[in-house]
């Protein structure tokens, strides 16, 4: 998760504005706000002191709506549509040490830093957990087994969605997921310095990592003999002079 010491409280305060009216709603209609409200699944905001009472809506009203649309089209019951809402709004502590109610705060991760969030709701006949999760949390719950069957729904596609216009594309991180041996491969692939990597396997696991890498420069050559900082080197002479050389380096994996 990126941690950030922001302050997020005026981004609570644009969050929390009551501005939209119903027309900004996407996908639901005005029966179907009415009976999650007599439900208990959506709070009434609207004032009983104003005689023309007409239901307002913040962006996270919005986002909420969003999410509970997503629930509806999977056929959850009404008591399970307000037990994922409360879940969503329990309280966290956020990176700027306030707390925020979870949804908020995952929004503020989408909107402000383009951070893809999923929403996890796991199951066994009924609701086990709601999770709120970053993609490396997501996929590294999901290679331990954490999470077997669940639902996803992706946050900030539906920010995107109900929220188009102050919204952009996530940047997914394209290292999620990734074991710390597979890092060190994907490291030495962009090290420029290393002419060949050969990866090692035995018993179908990533045994060793050998890197090779060529250098011309007698300096650096001679270094390399007298630190003995090699696997294994081959240097090539040409009349009594270093021409150059191949380093290989070993790395092991640690099992």
């Amino acid at each position: 998760m990126k941690k950030n010491k922001e302050d997020f409280s005026k981004h609570s305060e644009a969050l929390n504005e009551l501005c939209f009216e119903t027309k900004a709603l996407i996908g639901v209609n005005r029966m179907t706000l009415h009976t999650w409200r007599l439900k208990g699944v959506l709070e009434d905001k609207r004032n009983p002191n104003i005689k023309d009472k007409y239901n307002y809506y913040s962006a996270l009203d919005v986002i909420l709506i969003g999410v509970l649309h997503h629930m509806k089209q999977f056929s959850f019951s009404f008591a399970e549509l307000k037990a994922c809402k409360d879940a969503l709004l329990a309280p966290v502590t956020a990176t700027d040490g306030k707390k925020y109610p979870a949804l908020e705060f995952y929004s503020f991760l989408a909107l402000l830093y383009n951070q893809p969030i999923f929403i996890i709701i796991t199951y066994n006949k009924n609701i086990e957990n709601v999770w709120m999760l970053d993609e490396k949390d997501y996929f590294s719950k999901l290679k331990s087994g954490e999470i077997e069957n669940h639902i996803t729904i992706c946050l900030h596609k539906v920010v995107k969605t109900n929220l188009d216009p102050v919204y952009n594309i996530p940047h997914f991180c394209k290292l999620a997921g990734l074991s710390k041996d597979e890092l060190k491969i994907i490291e030495a692939i962009r090290n420029d310095e290393y002419k060949t990597i050969r990866i090692i396997k035995r018993d179908g696991e990533m045994y060793c990592l050998e890197k090779t890498e060529r250098t011309e420069d007698e300096k650096r050559i001679q270094e390399l003999l007298d630190n003995k900082d090699y696997q294994n080197i081959e240097v090539k002479n040409q009349n009594g002079k270093l021409v150059c050389a191949h380093r290989t380096v070993r790395i092991n994996f640690k099992k």
